[in-house]
C-alpha cells in the first residue's frame, strides 16, 4: 500500500482525485472536511489542516508518524526476495528539514517533561511511554541523517 492510500484509508469523508482529496481532520471534530491532502511527484504525502492542528497531532490521531508519509525509496537490486533472503534493504531517504522537524518537536516532548519533573511533578507511566518513545523517534531519525 503506498503511503497515500495508507493515510486516505484512515480518513472519513475523503473527497478528491488526482493526487489532491480534502477529508475530516482526525485531531479535531470535524464535521466538515478541513484537512487537505496532496500527493506530491516523489510519493511523499503533503497535509495542511484549516483548523490549525498540527502534522504531527493529525497523523498520531490515525496511528500514523511522519515516516509514513514518504514512499520507501528502493533501486533496482532491491526486491521483495532480498528482504526475504537476509539481503539488506535499503533505507527509505527523507529531506533533511524532515528529519530535523521530527528531531525539533521530540525534543520539545522531552522538554515538557523535563519542567514537570524540574518543578517535582512525578512521572506517569503514560509520560515515561511518550519520553521513551520521543527518544526512539530521535535516535531513528539522527540514523536516517548519518547515512
Amino acid at each position: 500500500m503506498t503511503p497515500i492510500e495508507n493515510l486516505l484509508s484512515r480518513l472519513s469523508k475523503v473527497r478528491g482525485r488526482n493526487g489532491a482529496w480534502t477529508a475530516c481532520c482526525p485531531a479535531h471534530e470535524d464535521k466538515s472536511p478541513s484537512l487537505a491532502i496532496k500527493e506530491g511527484d516523489d510519493g511523499r504525502v503533503l497535509l495542511h489542516c484549516f483548523g490549525g492542528c498540527d502534522v504531527h497531532n493529525v497523523l498520531g490521531a490515525v496511528g500514523m508518524d511522519m515516516s509514513d508519509l514518504f514512499p520507501a525509496k528502493r533501486d533496482s537490486r532491491d526486491s521483495r526476495d532480498s528482504r526475504e533472503s537476509g539481503t539488506p534493504v535499503k533505507k527509505a531517504t527523507f529531506y533533511a528539514s524532515d528529519l530535523l522537524r521530527v528531531i525539533h518537536f521530540e525534543a520539545l516532548v522531552v522538554q515538557i517533561a523535563a519542567i514537570d519533573m524540574a518543578n517535582g511533578k512525578e512521572v506517569s507511566a503514560p509520560t515515561k511511554a511518550r519520553l521513551m518513545l520521543a527518544y526512539q523517534r530521535i535516535d531513528e531519525a539522527t540514523r536516517y541523517a548519518n547515512v
